[in-house]
């Protein structure tokens, strides 16, 4: 481990922001306002609650997290989730004004959140120094705390590269003398980021026991390996780590029989990488993405999914939605796959005893997008099923937990990986599953271009709202194509009697902006003005 020899005193840590990972069971430390460098030290249990705090970006940058724009769902940047906010500001205000103008720059560049990131990563780093050179524990145990920690740096890392494409490495603790530092490229921050994650599934177990539930596993750190390998087109690394994790389906690993049941099921086996709520600890994802008619004031059903992602969900026979079909414009809510029924809330579906209303006028109804200032309403007709905990109080928490990686993910990475190699027939196998428990017809086509849209379009469906389509779009170099000069729409339902009129409308109110240099973001200003050494990024 390259550690600097300067000793540093580590960061004072408040003490909510290391009641992380584990249970409520785990975590029963005496009342403490700060730790200092001794008091992280001296015991086992002192060290790990510093380590629980290493865990909180794994659902910061989630959907239960407000990582970019103050917003959970970054999925309101891509094609599938309108913000209805159109005045500036949080709850997807400032989505709306980054979508439809030109605003990203490198002192504004929204989609990154740098500053955070290197500041965890120094913390790590000053964490990995300590351990090294402070801790007196057995070398098994050590081990296991630096691969948990190296997994984060890691993930850091590649928060970062994701964004700006290469970046500087900060892999130990700088001093005075090492403050400037050149970016490093792509293709080195990917070998980096290969080594801490492979450091940590070499030395994380299978499983914890139940008090630990909620800590790295190995397959884990190979399950995000496997995405991570799409974004670096390592196709091989990203079919090796993907079958590392498949090797467990049935003991460690396996997909809900109901697609419903993942997110409503605490410790569900398709979770593969997973953080878990407990305690006080919580998030209120439901109090903001709710329908109107959950709550009769506040802020509400900020968000729901466009038509674009509505029509995306197939039949139940597989066949695809269409308007122009009048059997399915006379009732296009009916005979769909469950996956539609588990993910959205439309005109008609049950709800908490109560039936949604989205037609103008109704209880939870119809917007036009920028007409006022969102009273709750939807602009698109729909809100969010998924995700939603239907049981946590509005003016609660709730500590549904949240799933990082899937087992489904894994299957449509492997799938994806395999297929950019030209091994179609095998792609096949992974991909029919995640199709199999969605009832859907097996796909038999191995033509490389063709499965390629195929496990795009399931990538669109199946892991929907979970934050990885504006991502997907921007690695596939397709969201040029996709979002820019483009509008978003919903479905305006007017009731007519016993009948309803559904009519297409627009709920963008000008056109969509996505630049060929949103593929690599700026670096901010500020890192450019302070390091002389760190070269913008180019188109910027």
């Amino acid at each position: 481990m390259k550690i600097s020899k300067i000793k540093y005193q580590l960061l004072f840590l408040v003490s909510f922001l290391l009641l992380g990972a584990c249970s409520e069971d785990y975590l029963n430390p005496e009342p403490r306002t700060v730790y200092t460098e001794a008091e992280i030290w001296k015991t086992m249990e002192n060290t790990y609650l510093y380590i629980n705090g290493l865990y909180k970006p794994i659902y910061e940058y989630g959907p239960y997290g407000k990582k970019y724009a103050g917003v959970a769902l970054n999925d309101g940047f891509s094609d599938i989730v309108k913000y209805n906010q159109h005045v500036m500001g949080a709850n997807g205000g400032d989505v709306n004004k980054t979508i439809l103008s030109s605003i990203i720059s490198p002192n504004n560049p929204v989609l990154s959140d740098y500053s955070y990131e290197y500041n965890r990563i120094r913390r790590i780093n000053e964490f990995l120094f300590g351990l090294e050179n402070y801790a007196t524990y057995d070398e098994a145990d050590k081990i296991l705390m630096e691969a948990q920690a190296r997994f984060f740096r890691g993930f850091l890392h590649f928060m970062l590269v994701r964004s700006h494409g290469g970046i500087i490495i900060r892999d130990y603790i700088d001093g005075p003398n090492e403050a400037f530092k050149a970016r490093s490229t792509e293709s080195e921050c990917y070998d980096f980021i290969i080594k801490e994650m492979d450091f940590a599934a070499a030395n994380l177990p299978r499983k914890w026991d139940n008090a630990d539930l909620g800590r790295l596993t190995r397959g884990g750190v190979l399950g995000y390996k496997s995405r991570v390998m799409l974004y670096a087109e390592r196709w091989q690394d990203a079919v090796d780590a993907a079958e590392e994790v498949i090797k467990e389906e049935g003991d460690l690993y396996q997909l809900e029989s109901d697609y419903d049941k993942v997110f409503k099921t605490k410790d569900s086996k398709e979770g593969v990488l997973s953080y878990r709520f407990g305690g006080t600890l919580g998030h209120g994802f439901h109090k903001l993405y709710s329908p109107k008619g959950d709550k009769s004031e506040g802020i509400i059903g900020i968000a729901g999914p466009t038509l674009e992602m509505v029509d995306s969900y197939r039949m139940a026979d597989g066949s695809e939605f269409d308007w122009n079909n009048p059997e399915h414009a006379a009732n296009p809510y009916a005979n769909r796959e469950p996956r539609f029924y588990a993910s959205v809330l439309y005109n008609g579906a049950s709800w908490k005893g109560r039936t949604i209303e989205t037609f103008v006028g109704g209880t939870d109804g119809f917007e036009q997008y920028g007409s006022q200032q969102s009273g709750g309403g939807t602009t698109t007709g729909y809100y969010i099923r998924k995700m939603i905990d239907e049981d946590a109080p509005m003016d609660g928490v709730s500590a549904q937990t949240w799933y990082e990686v899937r087992y489904a993910e894994v299957l449509l990475n492997h799938a994806e990986a395999l297929n950019e190699l030209g091994r179609g027939a095998e792609a096949l196998v992974s991909l029919n599953k995640v199709r199999e428990r969605a009832k859907l017809p097996k796909i038999t086509v191995t033509d490389k271009e063709a499965l390629r849209e195929i496990i795009r379009e399931e990538r669109k469906v199946e892991l929907a709202f979970e934050g990885h389509r504006l991502w997907d779009l921007r690695r596939w170099r397709i969201a040029v194509d996709v979002l820019d000069g483009k509008r978003m729409h919903g479905t305006k339902i007017t009731k007519d009697g016993d009948s309803f009129i559904f009519e297409t409308v627009e709920c963008d109110d000008q056109n969509r902006v996505f630049k060929e240099s949103y593929y690599k973001l700026p670096v901010p200003q500020s890192e450019i003005n302070n390091n002389p050494l760190c070269i913008q990024t180019p188109l910027w």
